[in-house]
């Protein structure tokens, strides 16, 4: 087969021109090409000698005039179709750092949203001159919040840094290392991640030339042999594929091309998979732009019919779009000859943004009115991480997060990613190797919190199970499900790490403020028993101060609570006895001994048994006798009772121990005999457990003339609560109503009623 002469223009489609511009006109040629507003191309015209008449005398280390550096700046945002004021914006990119020129008087010349953008890029560029490694969180931090805000503050920063690395070998090597590996790790990782193709192969090949030399040009040689055969064999297949298309399956195409391999790309393929060059398999590659996304699925087909695919080489990132912007379908095929070779199928409109990515959403547009918060998040809505990089800038908070912000924002946005579909088929950017829980945690917290497993493609798996891309995944949740320590392996993002890590931290706090709450209790239970028994050994029972006078004492001394107090006791700040002494103890009591004292020893045996007191059936002088559980006395309604052995007993009508049958009888006061006598009666209370109670109920008592034959009472501590029975020696019901009246009338009585036994 005769050799096909290469035509350069079908090798590649479209390439960056990194040159250094050093006439205004050179940029104006490519400005022209796509801005036809005479009013904008003066306004960047002016931008330039207005950068110009600031930058005069200034030289760059190889002495070149400074203002080249801005210039080829705009020349590269140029041929990325970026619109009159981000042309601007480069062209002054550096006028407030090296010039007099002030942000108020670039925003009264060139208006505020230029002025914003060159400021926000000097905030970036002053961490990038001196100290570099001593301030690289903070110098990252600036650069991600900054495109996190306006995505041309970082385009524009693409655009210096291919200048700089362009014209490097004027720095010293140390700083050449040093910038180099800035670029290679930070710069051109983000140009990946929003789909910058173009600017992210640009600064690989240059920084690791600069980084590894050897290898570079070792690479660079190697890629050199077999080229011409190589250039041979893709130009015959974009020939027979190109025919194959138009003259047998009648689709015609846009375009296709050889697609070069990198240097750097075949670098990281080779070390990450342990092959030598040879091994390689996808030296050859072509690119097919077809007319529309139908097509490009057509003529997948097409060539699956002709060609041989390889397993697990086709990948379709037209539905699942890569890092949110890239879309393509990639395949690798094997023709007759036994060449491997891989295709990439795309429309033109694909293309454009597989080159230029988020870069192509700014792109000039004729009288377009611009909305940059509308812009950024139509961006954010394909890529997915501005909103999480300021979310974690505003969530670091004061936890040393900076110096860690390098690593989160590696693992978790500027990675290797995969793209899992939602029930409702959004799509989720996770990390490669993330796993059912990371996924959970990027929904939602709570959703993460009580993640049980998830369905994969309608078959359930464990939280811990690794995601593939393209995967659709649901998770299901559980109320009992909760983050545990095992979690924290199980988790591949920092976004889930940090918040499995906060709702443990908060767990383990709750459950030492709960423990420590329990012992607390348990601490002053002990020591409140142990003053209860003090004062019951030392008699002083009867002498406990009101609880609202104890809890006053104790607030004058210092403590919020009776457990505050109880705890100060414990730590020994008081024993036993001086907390009874000061706080528990009124020492006037002391009236209430002498008085339960008295009215205990004037006890005289009751005799329950009458003749002529109640008449039976209408009949005196039978032998009764009054009941002990309810003791009535004269005027109350009674009814008898013939007991086996003990005769008739009287009983009160409502006396819970009488039922009605054929052993009760009629009985009835003789109105001859009770007024003459004296009868034990029993009424019970209820009061407030206070200083004097018995002496004041036996003070009441003696004013209105009753014996009280005896007294009994208890005491609820914990409720200084106090619960009484006094038998009492009335003539009749109306002695005893205003017994109970009088008592009632004290204020620590809370209830006074008849006492009957069941």
């Amino acid at each position: 087969m005769a050799l096909i002469s290469i035509n350069r223009t079908k090798w590649t489609r479209k390439k960056l021109d990194i040159v250094q511009i050093e006439q205004f006109e050179q940029l104006n040629r490519i400005l022209q090409t796509y801005i036809s507003s005479k009013k904008d191309l003066k306004a960047i015209k002016d931008a330039y000698i207005f950068a110009e008449l600031n930058h005069k005398g200034q030289k760059r280390k190889n002495n070149d005039p400074y203002i080249f550096h801005p210039l080829s700046t705009a020349y590269y945002l140029a041929q990325f179709k970026m619109g009159p004021k981000t042309i601007i914006a480069g062209l002054l990119h550096d006028i407030l750092e090296d010039t007099p020129i002030t942000a108020p008087m670039l925003a009264n010349k060139f208006g505020e949203e230029v002025a914003g953008l060159v400021e926000a890029i000097t905030k970036v560029s002053y961490f990038a001159k001196e100290n570099r490694e001593q301030q690289k969180g903070e110098y990252l931090r600036k650069i991600y919040l900054s495109m996190a805000k306006d995505i041309r503050v970082i385009i524009i920063k693409f655009a210096d840094r291919l200048h700089n690395m362009l014209t490097i070998e004027n720095l010293s090597k140390e700083k050449q290392q040093i910038i180099a590996k800035e670029t290679l790790e930070t710069y051109s990782s983000i140009a990946h991640r929003i789909g910058m193709k173009q600017v992210k192969t640009a600064l690989e090949d240059m920084s690791f030339q600069i980084l590894n030399p050897e290898e570079y040009n070792k690479i660079q040689e190697l890629m050199k042999t077999n080229e011409v055969q190589r250039y041979e064999t893709i130009n015959h297949l974009m020939i027979e594929i190109e025919s194959y298309l138009r003259k047998e399956k009648h689709i015609k195409i846009v375009d296709i091309f050889g697609r070069p391999k990198t240097i750097y790309s075949v670098y990281r393929k080779m070390h990450q998979f342990n092959h030598s060059f040879e091994d390689l398999k996808d030296l050859l590659a072509i690119r097919i732009i077809a007319k529309s996304n139908d097509d490009c699925y057509k003529i997948l087909g097409f060539l699956h019919n002709k060609y041989t695919p390889l397993a697990g080489r086709f990948k379709d990132y037209i539905a699942t779009p890569k890092n949110g912007v890239y879309q393509s379908l990639h395949t690798t095929l094997s023709d007759h000859f036994g060449n491997i070779f891989e295709v990439q199928i795309r429309t033109e409109g694909m293309d454009d943004i597989a080159e230029t990515g988020a870069a192509a959403h700014w792109a000039y547009k004729t009288d377009e009115k611009i909305d940059i918060n509308k812009k950024q998040k139509e961006i954010d809505e394909k890529i997915d991480i501005f909103k999480r990089i300021i979310d974690l800038d505003q969530s670091s908070g004061n936890d040393n997060q900076e110096e860690n912000i390098e690593k989160v924002l590696k693992q978790d946005f500027f990675t290797e990613m995969i793209y899992i579909l939602t029930p409702d088929k959004k799509i989720i950017s996770l990390p490669f190797g993330s796993t059912v829980l990371d996924f959970a945690y990027r929904i939602h917290t709570e959703v993460g919190q009580h993640a049980m497993g998830a369905k994969i493609d309608g078959i359930f798996y464990p939280i811990n199970t690794i995601l593939n891309s393209g995967q659709l995944v649901e998770i299901k949740t559980s109320s009992k499900q909760h983050p545990t320590h095992e979690w924290l392996k199980m988790v591949q993002t920092s976004n889930a790490r940090n918040r499995i890590k906060k709702y443990l931290i908060s767990e383990m706090k709750e459950a030492n403020i709960k423990d420590k709450k329990d012992e607390n209790k348990i601490i002053a239970d002990r020591i409140e028993n142990n003053i209860i028994s003090y004062i019951n050994q030392h008699e002083l029972k009867r002498k406990k101060d009101n609880p609202n006078i104890i809890l006053e004492k104790i607030k004058k001394l210092g403590y919020s609570s009776m457990e505050d107090f109880f705890l100060g006791i414990h730590r020994g700040e008081y024993t036993i006895a001086n907390a009874v002494d000061q706080v528990f103890i009124d020492h006037s009591i002391s009236k209430d001994a002498i008085a339960l004292e008295s009215m205990n020893s004037a006890k005289k045996t009751v005799n329950n048994d009458y003749k002529n007191d109640i008449l039976v059936s209408g009949i005196d002088n039978l032998k009764v006798q009054i009941a002990s559980c309810c003791l009535p006395i004269p005027t109350e309604n009674i009814i008898g009772y013939v007991s086996k052995g003990h005769g008739i007993k009287v009983h009160l009508v409502q006396c819970p121990n009488v039922v009605e049958n054929e052993r009760t009888i009629d009985v009835s006061w003789n109105p001859n005999m009770f007024q003459k006598n004296f009868y034990i009666t029993k009424i019970k209370f209820f009061a407030n457990d206070q200083p004097n109670l018995i002496y004041d109920i036996s003070k009441a008592l003696t004013s209105t003339k009753t014996a009280i034959n005896s007294i009994k009472i208890s005491n609820d501590e914990k409720k200084l609560l106090a619960t009484g029975t006094i038998k009492v020696k009335v003539q009749n019901s109306d002695q005893l109503s205003m017994i109970m009246s009088t008592l009632k009338s004290l204020s620590a009585i809370q209830t006074v009623e008849r006492e009957m036994e069941s």
